[in-house]
């Protein structure tokens, strides 16, 4: 008697260290918050500075709105469908301005002055690492 393969995935709990490190190497994350007209969740690109992710947005963008202290998650992953292999990371804490030092990376021309800062309260990740037949 033959049976059909099972896909399984393996999922493998991460460290901080080993989150931060994954952050660092990443260009593009999702940072999502409750708005004033409701639950927003946006890509951003960004940079691991210190202990936190870092963002540059315009003042007329309503991510700006971040600069004040907000609860916010932050998410970023890389993921491979072909092989169901990669990792994600999940960031839970508070935005506020950051002081300013770091460069502008935003991939939009002008205008991306302000630094935003996402600071951890808890951070937690996984590799995602195949599937078994």
């Amino acid at each position: 008697m033959t049976t059909d393969p099972v896909d399984v995935n393996y999922f493998t709990s991460l460290d901080a260290e080993e989150c931060w490190a994954l952050l660092a190497e990443a260009e593009v994350g999702r940072v999502a918050w409750v708005a004033d007209d409701g639950l927003s969740v946006v890509p951003v690109n960004f940079r691991v500075i210190g202990r936190a992710v870092v963002f540059h947005t315009s003042e007329k963008s309503f991510l700006s709105a971040l600069l004040s202290p907000t609860s916010v998650a932050f998410q970023a992953d890389e993921i491979d469908p072909e092989t169901a292999t990669g990792w994600s990371v999940l960031i839970r804490g508070r935005s506020g301005p950051h002081d300013g030092t770091a460069a502008s990376i935003s991939w939009l021309d002008s205008g991306q002055t302000l630094a935003v800062a996402i600071t951890e309260t808890t951070i937690a990740g996984r590799v995602v690492s195949g599937q078994k037949k």
